[in-house]
């Protein structure tokens, strides 16, 4: 009997979710760190560097033009912050001194980039499935006509385990 409580106060000890600062350390943010099947930090920059090397890339913008970022429609299950993907975004499109890009809204612009976020969420009794989808398009302002579309899909995938927590 005494070792039966002896492991069960071992068990749950190890168990316990209290922070224990030795535990806790810092990461680099470049690194995936998959915790939850939820939006996080690294779907923000997997995204963001996706869609910014779809641009870079891209044979159908044009480099010479000036172009404004719109606002990013969140339609996802999840509270995103579009702001701020979308400052990673225009962070790394200026950083490459490829595009230009200008927020005064008095200045004449050539096009705009707008998007959306998109998410579909599904489980049942033993796995979660959350899909992502970003889209991003480049209208001309003149014309109206989109000249260039990315997107990016994320997919994750939580089966739960026989014995766990």
């Amino acid at each position: 009997m005494r070792y039966v409580l002896l492991l069960s106060i071992l068990f749950f000890g190890a168990c316990s979710s209290t922070l224990n600062s030795s535990k806790i350390k810092t990461v680099d943010t470049k690194e995936i760190h998959l915790t939850t099947i939820r939006w996080g930090s690294d779907d923000l920059q997997e995204i963001a560097q996706k869609i910014v090397q779809d641009i870079l890339s891209s044979s159908s913008i044009d480099f010479s033009k000036t172009y404004s970022f719109k606002k990013i429609k969140n339609d996802s299950h999840d509270q995103i912050d579009t702001k701020l993907l979308s400052n990673k975004i225009v962070t790394a499109l200026v950083q490459s001194d490829k595009v230009k890009i200008s927020e005064n809204k008095n200045h004449q612009i050539d096009g705009f980039f707008y998007g959306k976020i998109s998410s579909i969420f599904k489980k049942n009794a033993t796995t979660k499935d959350m899909y992502f989808d970003f889209g991003l398009s480049l209208t001309e302002v003149k014309t109206t006509k989109v000249v260039w579309s990315g997107n990016v899909e994320i997919r994750k995938v939580y089966k739960k385990e026989l014995f766990g927590w």
